[in-house]
């Protein structure tokens, strides 16, 4: 069986980091589809297989990021998936195409919180500080993350 971690490990010095070929590596299909704009993507069993599902009208970022925040419910809640689960905008599996009651609010962020450690390591903060790439802007561009999520990580929220 495939160690989900083991294959994070590999990548964890790209920059980028490429969330959607981690996905293909851990084994997990990686579906991308016109969804309504109030849906993010979600994951779902396929008989002994899992698949993420994202909405490809999302910005990359925002695609990128519930890759992330999939494949940590895939990591972390598989136990709690059955059928799977799904996520709103607002990474909310109620109101979903798969809503699932056991995912609770602090699966939720859980999810969230894997896919920022995921795609914005602190690792990789480091490598662009010493590249010289100061501002939070630059930072979300070469990360590949939204200028919202890169300043929540470098803790400015002001």
């Amino acid at each position: 069986m495939i160690e989900p971690l083991k294959v994070i490990e590999r990548y964890s010095d790209r920059i980028p980091v490429p969330v959607f070929q981690i996905i293909k590596d851990i084994g997990l299909e990686l579906r991308f589809e016109i969804l309504d704009d109030e849906i993010s993507g979600w994951i779902e069993r396929k008989g002994n297989a899992y698949e993420i599902v994202i909405n490809q009208r999302h910005p990359l970022t925002r695609r990128r990021f519930t890759a992330a925040h999939e494949l940590g419910h895939y990591i972390y809640h598989r136990d709690l998936l059955g059928a799977g689960t799904g996520d709103t905008r607002a990474y909310r599996a109620e109101h979903s195409p798969l809503p699932n009651a056991l995912i609770r609010p602090k699966h939720e962020r859980q999810a969230n919180s894997f896919a920022a450690n995921l795609l914005m390591p602190p690792e990789a903060v480091a490598t662009l500080k010493a590249e010289g790439v100061l501002d939070t802007d630059a930072m979300a561009d070469r990360l590949e993350v939204s200028e919202g999520a890169m300043r929540i990580r470098l803790g400015d929220t002001d």
